[in-house]
């Protein structure tokens, strides 16, 4: 069916021929924002270009480029509207990555802006074991920005920043001396072949995109200039090692919609050699979050209860004197499931909750060290308690922790 639909909309663009309109005003203002000459209009690849992708849009929807284009596509817009970038670097994304977010090239390129991982870095971009933040969309984004800006002061014309992202600004500057200017006609042309194909294709599908999308409903609202479109991604900000699942339930969300936003975090966790980290909700979430998470303030530290017949949270929650909503988003429990749980419950033991007792008993593995920071003390404070403990500590040593 979708071969008939093909060749159906073959036919009205082999009848109209080949080419533009050269005083068509839409795609003269678009070429302008790119500091395209309207001559632009007569190369025949672009046209070729332009007609390929009408063909598959016609076929799939400019709206089912990606499951979470009604939450990128305002994003990328509003944080574009920010900067110097003209609106239509919006279509970028859609050449690079198609907003599929897990994308990665078979060159190892990946995100939205589809960074390699020395480019990303050197526009500070971190990755490591923790995180991707090329996969991060805002940070990815904003760095996609400055560094396009960057190549338009290097360059002077956005159509060459453009080129210099595609192929590098060095390889860029060679193609320049050689066919000594700057004229898109030129430099694009295919039997002189100053750029490589790939960035010659690169500039038309960009500009094709454009033409399209200025000719599409859906697309247009979030290249207009008349109105600022409002970001719906929200940041929050969340301690080390906190889970994605963990704000899914808090939440109240799928979880696989919340790790879509959040793809820069590899574990599915904040890292833990940082204070805190961003993670990005919803907006229309931001209430619900502000209202009811809780951090913990130590990760790791907890026991295990076994619910009795007829036991409620509010009795777990009074005996370990640990908040019942701590132990609810621990376990992911609701309001209606807090009586006769015949199971095991996760109770986080957190520094604001622990009763001090006079003793504590070491666990395995556990050193001075550890204690004291449990105790909020110093280990000089718990050697004066203990004068024969050692710095690392056998399992069910007991250690004096108040007097």
């Amino acid at each position: 069916m979708r071969k008939i639909i093909a060749i159906l909309l073959l036919v009205p663009l082999m009848l109209m021929g080949i080419g533009f309109d050269p005083n068509d005003k839409n795609k003269i203002e678009i070429l302008r924002h790119f500091d395209i000459p309207a001559s632009f209009l007569r190369d025949p690849s672009l046209h070729d270009v332009y007609s390929q992708k009408k063909r598959d849009t016609s076929l799939q929807g400019f709206d089912d480029t990606s499951e979470n284009a009604n939450l990128l596509l305002p994003m990328l817009s509003s944080l574009i509207a920010q900067s110097d970038l003209p609106n239509e670097f919006l279509y970028v994304v859609l050449a690079e990555s198609q907003l599929e977010v897990d994308s990665t090239s078979s060159h190892g390129a990946a995100g939205l802006w589809q960074f390699m991982e020395t480019t990303g870095k050197l526009q500070g971009l971190q990755v490591n074991q923790y995180v991707d933040e090329r996969r991060d969309h805002i940070k990815s984004t904003r760095a996609a920005i400055a560094y396009l800006s960057s190549l338009k002061k290097q360059f002077g014309k956005w159509y060459l920043a453009l080129i210099a992202y595609n192929c590098g600004d060095g390889r860029l500057t060679r193609a320049i001396q050689k066919a000594g200017t700057t004229d898109l006609n030129v430099l694009a042309d295919p039997k002189r072949a100053y750029i490589p194909h790939e960035s010659r294709n690169y500039i038309r599908t960009v500009v094709a995109l454009a033409f399209l999308g200025s000719e599409d409903p859906y697309l247009s609202q979030f290249t207009s200039t008349q109105e600022a479109v409002e970001n719906p991604i929200a940041t929050v900000y969340l301690p080390k090692g906190e889970k994605i699942d963990r704000i899914a339930a808090v939440l109240e969300m799928p979880k696989t919609k919340l790790i879509s936003l959040n793809t820069h975090l590899k574990k599915g966790v904040t890292p833990p050699n940082a204070q805190s980290y961003p993670v990005y909700i919803p907006k229309e979430k931001l209430e619900a979050f502000q209202q009811k998470f809780q951090p913990k303030d130590i990760q790791g530290y907890f026991i295990m209860h076994r619910v009795k017949s007829g036991e409620t949270l509010d009795q777990l929650s009074k005996r370990y004197n640990v908040p019942k909503n701590s132990i609810m988003m621990e376990n992911m429990i609701g309001d209606n499931e807090d009586r006769n749980l015949n199971r095991r419950v996760k109770i986080p033991i957190t520094k604001p909750f622990l009763k001090n007792p006079r003793l504590y008993t070491a666990k395995s593995g556990e050193t001075l060290a550890s204690v004291a920071a449990l105790y909020n003390t110093t280990i000089e404070q718990l050697k004066l308690k203990n004068p024969f403990a050692s710095n690392v500590l056998k399992e069910g040593e007991e250690i004096k922790v108040a007097d």
